[in-house]
């Protein structure tokens, strides 16, 4: 099958050199290549850039002019700027969408949303938000403690 047979010189004598069989080879290599090439697709797929503030309480990246934070509470959400101004949203993923778009239209500049969940909410909930803020086109997520 897989293994090397030696060649039988004309005088008898056994051939230095063998013939191997390939086919197996080929076979296993073209398994791997189309493995790797179906699974390279779902690296991209499952894959949100999100930020955490280090243990000393800094963002790595430079922080933004302006500092947008979503508090996730489980009666709806909050949306705050660092200029002061507070929206309360209800716990409607249509309502967040509609907010965040008028925020984004109002800050063109500003692709950082900070998401604050409180402790009780569910992470499907979490993600759900996360899907609509990048839907609202904020390139960058965070999440503040």
């Amino acid at each position: 099958m897989a293994g090397a047979a030696p060649i039988q010189r004309r005088d008898g004598r056994r051939a230095l050199d063998a013939v191997i069989n390939l086919v197996p080879f080929i076979d296993l290599l073209s398994c791997c290549l189309a493995f790797l090439l179906i699974t390279a697709v779902w690296t991209q797929l499952g894959r949100v850039d999100v930020q955490q503030r280090a243990s000393g309480g800094e963002i790595e990246e430079p922080v933004p002019r302006l500092a947008l934070t979503l508090s996730i509470d489980t009666d709806g959400y909050t949306l705050a700027a660092s200029t002061g101004e507070v929206q309360s949203i209800a716990a409607d993923y249509a309502q967040l969408a509609a907010a965040l778009r008028t925020w984004r239209t109002r800050y063109p500049d500003q692709e950082h949303l900070s998401l604050r969940p409180a402790d009780a909410i569910a992470y499907d909930r979490i993600l759900r938000t996360m899907d609509v803020a990048l839907s609202a086109r904020y390139a960058t997520l965070g999440f503040a403690g």
